[in-house]
């Protein structure tokens, strides 16, 4: 994060990032800036890909091409990671 939650939505609005992941987060933080990025066409999602709703655990925000990528590379590093755990489990 850069700043406030909303301020971190808002550059993504406005383009001087190309992506925001929050894996945590509280409704009065996102709201404004969730609706300002949607408002400027950023895709803003739950880490399951789901839309963002007011219950969202998670907020990712980018543009529609690049959400995909960014829920896919999130799958892909929470299957190695739980890979990981396995094999150090294994090892011990």
């Amino acid at each position: 994060m850069f700043g406030s939650a909303a301020i971190d939505l808002a550059w993504v609005a406005d383009g001087r990032i190309d992506a925001n992941i929050m894996l945590s987060n509280n409704p009065w933080d996102t709201v404004a800036g969730v609706i300002i990025a949607r408002e400027a066409g950023a895709a803003v999602i739950d880490l399951d890909g789901s839309p963002h709703s007011l219950g969202a655990r998670a907020t990712i925000a980018a543009s529609p091409e690049l959400v995909a990528d960014l829920v896919e590379l999130i799958a892909e590093a929470h299957e190695a990671s739980a890979f990981d755990r396995s094999i150090a489990e294994w090892l011990s």
